[in-house]
């Protein structure tokens, strides 16, 4: 692809729309000092995706409950209204389509960018957090790493097919795909519109360099590199689908923050242990 066609790509990924409504005002809500519970509920209420993702979280193994939780106040109570955002987040997001949409499988994705949540946050506890990393971000981080997916496939979705049939035809990892079809990548698509919708800084740079740790800046180095170890142990394990089936090698460098084989072989085991769990969380 040629410089000037790549340029026009740029434009329209920065020209997309602004975040959607719903989303700007459980931001807002979430954010407001005088914000309860009570009102958040009222709020995802309006939204059945969010609010029945929140609720099959909240249950799940992965908190612990020992009975049901039904209502979504209480839902917000126990994770927390941080956690809720970073959900809403994720689902308003992934289920943005058009009707070009292509050949890109979505619930399968939906799974893949979860299990990376789930795997960054483990692996960042294993490893030990530094303080200016919290748990919350690190989720954010792992399920929104890949949304450049997501933006070529809505708004490129011509290009987008081009790009899965040379993945299913010559075997090759989505990156390099996208580079010889469109002569950009998801990191790119996704770095602009999270730039534009002012994701938290260390968010919009994990999605920028997850793949090339060395160019991440040093103080979000940690976080880069957890979820990158994080994507990885995604592919290895085939946790949904990132849109295609390689599993490329860890960097070297993810050792150098003490992301070790022993640390991934324990979040593999856990994770593998509760994959049912993960998969039933898609938004249908």
């Amino acid at each position: 692809m040629d410089v000037a066609r790549k340029r026009i790509l740029i434009h329209k990924i920065t020209n997309l729309p602004t975040l959607p409504t719903v989303l700007n005002k459980i931001i807002e809500l979430t954010e407001s000092r005088n914000a309860n519970a009570h009102d958040l509920g009222e709020l995802l209420s309006k939204d059945p995706s969010i609010s029945s993702l929140i609720l099959k979280l909240v249950n799940s193994a992965y908190y612990g409950n020992l009975r049901h939780i039904s209502s979504i106040n209480h839902a917000t109570v126990i994770l927390g209204f941080q956690m809720v955002k970073t959900i809403a987040m994720g689902v308003s997001i992934y289920q943005t389509r058009t009707e070009t949409g292509g050949d890109f499988d979505r619930e399968k994705f939906w799974v893949h960018s979860l299990g990376t949540a789930y795997f960054a946050r483990i692996i960042a506890a294993a490893v030990g957090m530094p303080k200016d990393v919290d748990k919350d971000t690190v989720f954010l981080s792992g399920l929104l790493h890949d949304v450049g997916k997501v933006i070529l496939d809505n708004y490129f979705s011509e290009d987008y097919k081009k790009v899965i049939q040379k993945i299913e035809t010559d075997n090759l990892w989505i990156r390099d795909a996208e580079m010889e079809v469109m002569g950009m990548d998801h990191t790119d698509a996704g770095f602009y519109l999270a730039r534009k919708w002012q994701f938290p800084d260390p968010v919009v740079n994990v999605i920028r360099y997850h793949h090339r740790l060395e160019k991440c800046p040093q103080q979000h180095g940690f976080l880069c590199a957890v979820v990158h170890a994080a994507d990885h142990c995604c592919r290895k394990i085939g946790l949904g689908s990132g849109g295609d089936q390689t599993v490329p090698p860890l960097s070297l460098m993810a050792e150098g923050y003490g992301i070790t084989a022993s640390i991934l072989d324990d979040a593999l085991r856990e994770v593998d242990q509760n994959r049912k769990l993960l998969e039933e969380f898609v938004v249908e």
